[in-house]
Order: structure tokens, then sequence, then C-alpha cells
């Protein structure tokens, strides 16, 4: 939605200069000096109103009057209101306004009138003072006016400052991350005939939304330092005594005229995701380690940014296998997999699994060695098994425990007993590396753990909640003949395929997926109907 066009209007008063002068200049009183530099305060789109000239701009020249609206008849006071509100409509023409009323009820009624009586679309008419005295206004405005002076002030934070074998000083310190907009912008990467500018990307949207909401959490922690370059306007002024290493003191730091504004004396190096999720948090503050560093040029901003995002990301297998460990919350998108995770690591872990040592993770690497002959080393991907455990978690048998309030042994029970049964169904494809089994592929894993939730579903209708390896093997018998684990062809209604040109794309999948449902659907449904088991049995 587009933000309306803020205009605000400040009524004259009768305290004047003797001589003529700009509007700004030609009204004397105390409420007017007080109202005008609010209005100022608050949007460039400041007039006067007049009552012997409607809209007034603040640097047209202008006579003294004595004219007011006060003593005027009613039938005036409204031409006066339509005068000002078509001068105003002539100036903005189209868009939403909201005009703010610095004045008197004498002054704010005719122009409320004249837009209720023709209507604009988008113009609101709003009075901040609306029935306060002018001893009141007098108040509040000295107030905001102190306020913004404060605002303005250097921000004087604690801080230490290291210097480095170059000679190069670095400054640590910690700040609420709401505050860093007053003193601190971004250099968006941007080309101005032809010129490259800047050096920043735009903010990713998502990556946001899913720190402000880790950060809007309870126990929220985040330990990395915004990373700031500031020109020679920022200063550190050291405490008395020496330090080992860093001298402690106090960095000042101006601000700038506006949020994000030009004049700003720092720039974000790195960190500005994470800025902006502060900025847009439900919370009071959020307080963040920054570093410090004076860069007069862009260049040296654009030098640190390139190390500071130039090294490696940290692999998501890794985050994958630390996932079963953390407790508090976590961003959206870590926090849908970590039960999957947990799932995973006790599948590739656990005595008594079926997939024991089996999945490639960052500690159970591909390759581990050779013993009788025959490796022993994992063969399916971590990501295949998680993206498995995650479908089901979605929609499948996995949410059906989870919605019963079965734990994880009971979900780490049901997919080793299903993976058992593959194992013995396919005793030659198990185990075995995916260019030689698509048994243990992306494709073949996944296709396979949705014909799991299918067997489950068609096990739970005749009673058997709690299937075990045979029932399994039971199930998978449906399908043995169908499969080319390793060799010969798939065939697939839209035609055949060599059993390893599957690949481990979603399309791929999904025609896996289908051929084998279909199959097992169709041969489950020749078959009698089979005797109920009651529930619970083993």
């Amino acid at each position: 939605m587009v933000e309306p066009c803020r205009i605000a209007l400040v009524g004259c008063g009768k305290a004047k200069l003797r001589h003529s002068a700009p509007a700004r200049d030609l009204y004397t009183g105390n409420l007017f000096r007080a109202h005008l530099a609010e209005a100022e305060a608050m949007t460039p789109h400041v007039y006067v109103l007049s009552a012997l000239h409607g809209l007034l701009p603040l640097d047209e020249k202008v006579a003294p009057y004595d004219v007011t609206l006060r003593g005027m008849l009613d039938e005036k006071r409204a031409a006066w209101g339509r005068q000002v509100v078509d001068a105003l409509v002539r100036l903005y023409p189209a868009g939403a306004v909201e005009l703010i009323v610095y004045a008197g009820r004498a002054y704010a009624e005719p122009i409320q009138d004249a837009l209720a009586a023709v209507p604009h679309e988008g113009w609101t008419l709003v009075e901040p003072l609306k029935g306060a005295t002018q001893g009141a206004r007098l108040r509040i405005l000295a107030e905001a006016s102190r306020m913004r002076v404060a605002a303005r002030a250097p921000l004087r934070l604690p801080a230490l400052e290291v210097e480095q074998p170059s000679g190069r000083r670095l400054y640590l310190f910690a700040v609420d991350g709401k505050q860093v907009p007053s003193f601190a912008t971004v250099s968006r990467v941007r080309r101005t005939e032809g010129v490259l500018e800047g050096y920043q990307r735009p903010e990713v949207l998502a990556h946001v939304t899913a720190i402000r909401e880790y950060m809007e959490s309870a126990g929220a922690l985040v330990p990395n330092a915004v990373v700031l370059a500031f020109d020679s306007r920022v200063r550190f002024e050291a405490l008395p005594g020496e330090g080992e290493g860093a001298r402690h003191g106090h960095l000042v730091i101006p601000r700038a005229t506006a949020p994000d504004a030009p004049d700003a004396p720092g720039f974000i190096v790195d960190g500005q995701q994470r800025l902006a999720a502060v900025r847009d948090a439900a919370v009071r503050a959020f307080p963040l380690a920054c570093t410090g560093f004076v860069a007069e040029t862009v260049g040296q901003q654009a030098e640190q940014f390139i190390l500071v995002n130039s090294t490696k990301p940290l692999p998501k297998g890794l985050i994958h296998e630390l996932l079963p460990s953390t407790t508090a919350a976590l961003p959206a998108a870590l926090e849908r997999k970590r039960l999957p995770a947990q799932i995973l690591a006790r599948l590739n872990l656990d005595e008594g699994s079926s997939l024991r040592g089996l999945v490639i993770t960052q500690t159970c690497p591909r390759s581990t060695g050779k013993t009788g002959g025959k490796h022993f080393s994992a063969v399916i991907k971590d990501t295949s098994l998680l993206s498995a455990l995650e479908d089901s978690l979605a929609d499948g048998t996995l949410y059906d425990l989870e919605r019963t309030g079965a734990g994880v042994d009971a979900m780490v029970s049901r997919v080793s007993a299903w993976w058992a049964a593959v194992a013995s169904t396919w005793p030659d494809a198990w185990a075995r590396q995916p260019k030689e089994s698509r048994l243990s592929h992306g494709a073949g894993v996944r296709a396979l753990s949705l014909l799991m939730d299918a067997a489950c579903h068609f096990l739970a209708q005749e009673g058997n909640a709690t299937p075990i390896q045979g029932d399994f093997e039971r199930e998978l018998a449906l399908v043995r003949d169908a499969c080319a684990w390793m060799s010969g062809t798939w065939a697939f209604p839209s035609g055949t395929r060599r059993w390893n040109e599957l690949q481990n794309t979603p399309k791929e999948v999904a025609l896996l997926a289908q051929h084998l449902g279909a199959i097992y659907r169709e041969r489950r449904a020749a078959k009698p109907q089979r005797r109920t088991r009651k529930a619970g049995a083993v």
C-alpha cells in the first residue's frame, strides 16, 4: 500500500512583524513558532493557513494584515475552507494525502467541512493537538522538541579499541539494533551510467522474516557481530589507564538527519539481514554486538564486505547433524527439520536399526574402508532420507504417529522395520552405492518412503496400527517383480527407462513413486480381504 503524502498546515497568528516578510518569518507568536517547528519536523510539505490569503507557501512574501477567522461570517469561513482545499488539490492532484493541521478549531473545521462536501479519495485530516489549550500545546510541543534534540545528539557507546599489527583500529561495542538506522545505512550495489557503485545486495525477505520470528521468540540469542564501517566523523575517546591489547573508552557516533539518510556516518558491511529483522521485530529493543572500523573510501568497505562474505558456509549436512542436540527456538526453516533430523540420527546410529551406518553424513562419510572384501561405507545421502522423513511427517505414517502422541522411539521403529523389509525383499540391491543400485539412490529412497506411507494406510484400515517387518515384507512382495534396481528396465506408462537413468529430481521421484503406488494399489485390490489383526498385536 502506498503511503499518503503528509502535508502540515500551520494556523497563522495575531502577532506579526510590522513589515513584509516570508510567511515563515512574518508570524512571531510563540505558539506559531512551536507549531511550525513541529510541522517541519514531521514533513517537508508545510504551508501556513492565512485568514486573509488562504494557503501560503512558507517562502511567499506577505505584508502584515489584521484579519481573523473567528469574527468571520459562516459563509465566508466555508468559502475560505473550499479555497484552501482547492489550492491543495491543484498542488497534489493525484494520490492519497494526509492533512496534519496545527491550528485551532476555527481553522480546522472549514477545511474538514470542505473535504466532506466534495470527498477526495484517500484524503484525510488529523489534528494532533485537538482540544488542547494554548498552554498545553506549548508544553507538549516543547517536550517534543526536546526529544528531537536528544535524538539528534551523538551516541556515546562504551567500547574497546583494538589496534592490529597494520596500525588499523577496531572498535568493539554493543548497541540496540533499532538505533542503528539513526547512524548507519546500506550502500546498495547499483550501476549509474555504467559505473558500479555500492556493494550490498538487496534484503532477502524470506531470510529477514525467519530471523525476525526467531528474535521474537523466547531465549533468542544472536552472537554474530554486525560489522560497520565509519567515516572520520566517528571518534574514540579513551578512558585513563592502559589496557593490555585494548583500550577502554567511548565511541562517539553522530546521528544522521533521518533514518538511512545519505549523511549517515556509518555503513553496514555485514549483518544487514539481522538489522532488518531487528527493525521489523515486535520487540522494544534488541542489543547487538558490533565491530566497527574507520574506512574513508567505499573501496575499503567493499574489501571487508568481500572478505566477510567469501568464507565457506557451514555445510548443511553438519547443520542437520547438530539440530537434534538443540532445544531453543530456531528459525522456522530449521525448526521444521529438527524432528526429521532427530529421527535420521537415530536411524543411522542406533543399535538394531536397519539403516545403521548406511546414511552419508558429515560424521559418517561415504567411504570408511573395506573388511572381508565388502564395503561397509555409507551409501544413502542424508538429504534424500531427510526429505523422505519430512514428507512422511507432513502427510504420511509419521504424521499419524505424531498426531496420536507417539514419540520418536515409535517413529524410528516404524521406519527401521520398513527398511529392514526392503533389505530382505531385495537383498542383492541393498546397501550398494547408488551407481550400482537405484535402491540407495535419492529417487529410490524417496519413492519407497512414499510407498511405506501407502502400506501403513492400508494396514491401518485393516486394523493393523503397529505393523512389523513381516507385515511390510508381504506388502513389498506385491511390487518386488516390478522393480529394476540394478539391471533391466522400468516399465513406466510413458515408456520404458533403463534402470540407471532415474535421477533424483522432483519429476523423476514423482514418476517412480506414482508407478510403484499404482502397481501396489492394483495388486492389493485384487487380493482377498485380509484378516483384521487385533490392535496392538505383535
